[in-house]
């Protein structure tokens, strides 16, 4: 599906493309973005759109790149082709969402490449644009530009290899996980009490705060969206005090791929890395 052979030794590498696209009109944003996964020798196509009100130019191509590496399978190689310059890409796959959204991965490629050069970012430019116009027209997500793209690229890898896109400089190799992504929560008291709680919980990605009317809610309301989010790209281990460890279940229990895991003696105490 392209002639690119990627990294040497890399037979199941997967070519990922993006883009986004944002305008603003009459005192309105939309923002709509699309990404593709392509493994050349099973001649496989994933892809994934989607559109929202407001949101800037960074912000659409950011939701692609993650989306993108979402869609390699755990353990295989990716090389991801994007028309962001590469400083800001970097900043991206490095940030707490990137390093989640690649941590499933053997290892990732990035390949700066020239904007709407090439079939693939080509196509995704199109139905980055068509789901922003169906997002202003007030249509559903993937309405129009995503069946028809993904039909195209289907036909295309069942008939031979796409137009490439145009790189612009040497790829640069960030080594993946290929592993659950490890989260600690510290910060929580001695054991779950009842009542009103207020929690302040310290995980490896950041500080995030909870709040709620019982131990469950407040972890479940602070978890519950982060879990989600990285849930789609990755395994997730959540280590907690093994006091809470009973809660920590019930607050994920709704969020398939996390599995909760006490934490005993000396490391209930130290805190995070």
């Amino acid at each position: 599906m392209t002639p690119d052979p990627g990294p040497p030794g890399a037979g199941g590498l997967w070519h990922v493309y993006t883009d986004g696209s944002t305008r603003h009109e009459r005192r309105q944003t939309f923002s709509g973005w699309a990404a593709r996964a392509v493994q050349p020798h099973t001649r496989e196509v994933r892809q994934v759109s989607g559109a929202r009100p407001g949101g800037t130019s960074l912000e659409a191509e950011t939701e692609a790149v993650l989306a993108g590496l979402r869609l390699v399978p755990g353990g295989a190689p990716a090389r991801l082709h994007s028309d962001l310059d590469l400083a800001t890409l970097l900043e991206v796959l490095h940030s707490p969402a990137g390093e989640a959204a690649r941590a499933h991965l053997a290892d990732v490629w990035v390949q700066p490449v020239a904007r709407n050069r090439g079939r693939h970012p080509a196509d995704m430019h199109r139905v980055a644009r068509a789901e922003e116009a169906d997002a202003r027209a007030g249509e559903p997500p993937g309405g129009t530009g995503l069946p028809h793209a993904t039909q195209e690229a289907l036909g295309l890898a069942r008939t031979g290899p796409a137009d490439p896109p145009l790189p612009l400089g040497e790829a640069q190799r960030l080594p993946g996980q290929a592993g659950p992504l490890q989260l600690r929560v510290s910060g929580l008291p001695p054991a779950p009490g009842a009542g009103p709680t207020t929690l302040s919980l310290t995980l490896d990605l950041g500080t995030a705060p909870g709040r709620g009317r019982t131990p469950a809610e407040a972890l479940r309301t602070t978890l519950g969206p982060l879990l989600t989010l990285l849930a789609r790209g990755a395994l997730v281990d959540l280590r907690v005090p093994s006091a809470w460890e009973g809660v920590a279940r019930t607050a994920a229990g709704g969020v398939p791929g996390v599995r909760v895991l006490p934490r005993r003696g000396e490391e209930e105490l130290a805190p995070p890395p």
